[in-house]
């Protein structure tokens, strides 16, 4: 993916086609308005820190979604063994 970073009236075009990233302190109200996120601090470090903390969060919600489906395996395979092959129940 392709961030567009802009502050000014002809920065609106590509922030608007891509993912745009607009300046909040001095950016135009035009880029702000086709800018899908808007920087409050002018701080390109923070676009930095963003995606290092999106990618975190990311893979967070992968480990955990593996776990979930890992452990509960084991407690929902009995369940359809009995609905599909007529084993009465325990």
């Amino acid at each position: 993916m392709v961030a567009v970073t802009g502050d000014g009236v002809n920065d609106a075009p590509p922030c608007a086609k891509r993912c745009g990233i607009a300046m909040g302190l001095i950016g135009t109200d035009v880029a702000k308005e086709a800018a899908d996120v808007i920087l409050t601090n002018d701080n390109f470090d923070a676009i930095v820190s963003a995606i290092e903390e999106g990618r975190a969060v990311y893979d967070n919600i992968r480990k955990f979604i593996t776990y979930i489906f890992s452990s509960n395996v084991a407690e929902v395979v009995p369940f359809l063994a009995t609905a599909m092959f007529g084993i009465p129940s325990p």
